[in-house]
Order: structure tokens, then sequence, then C-alpha cells
């Protein structure tokens, strides 16, 4: 018998006052792999990401976690094995970096060298300096502090990290360098990454495999260099045009010069 995915949704819905956010959505997601949700505001993609740490229930269908439904654990338990990183990050601002990164060892009852180590390997895995360790939130970047977000999900070695619109909030430039080190993590430490973003550019440049969700269905699921090839949805087929699109513009206005 082959192994479990690592999140599998079995035809899950959510319906928020009657309207369904999520309708009838299927999709097993093996362990390592790298799977961007895209979709506009409102398809109901940052609702999927929720049901699978209990953020959100669903109305019909289930998930589960390695072959394990979710809805049978204990919802905090549960949240503290799966890594959870979020646009505006919510670093507790009376805690120092370091006590931020360390809450979910803390509660787990993790002893203090231990915890005190794994803040200095977090740090050098997120590629911030150990003194930022005693520093406190505002005292740091807007990418800084999302580097220390990734951090904190990471500190209990999960397995598997949500990511929500993780870095819709910054520049151009340190949301470039912040993805691919978000991927490089991925790969180094052999992460299941669920990602949801409206930067159809962002899942192509990151993903293994892209979703694609309008009206809480799946219209598209396949990988980035499929997608980009067309679809025979018209939408779906706009919506992957759109990088594509770019890419020919810049590469036109470099031969250009």
């Amino acid at each position: 018998m082959a192994d479990p995915s690592a999140i599998d949704f079995d035809t899950v819905s959510k319906a928020y006052a009657g309207r369904a956010a999520v309708d009838g959505v299927s999709l097993a997601i093996p362990a390592g792999q790298f799977v961007a949700v895209v979709g506009a505001s409102g398809s109901g993609k940052t609702t999927l990401l929720k049901m699978v740490n209990r953020l959100a229930e669903p109305s019909q269908g289930g998930v589960r976690i390695e072959g394990q439904d979710v809805a049978a654990q204990d919802a905090v338990q549960l949240r503290r094995r799966i890594g959870y990183v979020f646009q505006g990050v919510g670093l507790f601002p009376h805690m120092t970096v370091a006590e931020n990164i360390a809450i979910t060892p803390r509660l787990l009852g993790w002893v203090k060298a231990d915890i005190a180590a794994r803040v200095d390997e977090l740090l050098d895995l997120v590629a911030l300096p150990r003194t930022y360790a005693e520093r406190f939130p505002d005292q740091l970047s807007g990418g800084e502090r999302q580097r220390v977000g990734v951090a904190r999900a990471l500190a209990a070695r999960p397995s598997i990290l949500l990511m929500d619109e993780p870095f819709g909030a910054l520049d151009p430039i340190t949301r470039e360098a912040l993805g691919q080190a978000t991927r490089a993590l991925h790969d180094q430490l052999g992460l299941t990454t669920l990602m949801v973003t409206h930067d159809v550019q962002e899942a192509v440049l990151l993903a293994d495999r892209i979703v694609v969700m309008a009206n809480g269905k799946v219209l598209a699921d396949d990988t980035p260099r499929a997608l980009l090839a067309g679809h025979s949805d018209p939408d779906v087929a706009a919506l992957m045009a759109t990088p594509a699109r770019q890419a020919r513009a810049i590469a036109a206005l470099m031969e250009a010069r």
C-alpha cells in the first residue's frame, strides 16, 4: 500500500452565511512537494489553507495529514506540528526575536538549552545575524520580520509549512529574495509546503505545482510548465498568460538596448 499523502483534501466544502467559500475540493499533496494555490480575492484559497490546521472547519468533507483526519486531533496540538507563515507576520511586539522564535518549543516543553541552540540554528537558516536574537520586532525591517516569522514557523521542526500571502507586503526586491530563500529552505529541510499567493509569477518561479481556484472550485492543477503552455479554461489561460507576457516584455526591452 502506498504511503498516504502529506495533505489530503477529500471533497471539502466550507460555507459562510450560506455562501460556499470552498466547494467540493479534492487534492492530494505528496510529501516534499511545494504547491502554490492562486486565484483572485474570494476564490477560496485562504479558506482551503486554513482547513489544514483547523483555523477553518469544513462544512462537508475532510482533511487528512499523513493519513490522519485533522478533525479527530486536538486543534492546538495540531497547529504546533504545522508551520504557519502569513502576511503581516504577527510577531509579539513585547518579545525579543529569540522569544518569538521559541514560542512553540517552549509550549512543547523543550529544555532551555535546546531552545537556545534551536534559535541560533534558525537565525543561521534564515540568514539573520545571531545578534538579532535580543532585538525587538520594531527594530527590524519588514523583510527581517518576515524572516523571523519563517524561523518561528520552523522552530518545532514541522514537516508541513503553510504560507498565506507571506511576502505580499514586501517590496519587490525583498519579496524575491525571501521567496528564493524559502524555496531553498523547503528543499534543504524536505518540507511539504502549501502556499497561497495572488502573484502568479511568484507561483511559477517557486512551486512544483500550481492549483488555480475560482469561486471555491479548482479550475486547474498542474506543473507551472504545463499551465504556461496553455489551458482549455479561458480564465486559467488568461491568468497564466500574465507572467509569460511580462517575461516577453522585459526580454524585448533588454534587446532594444
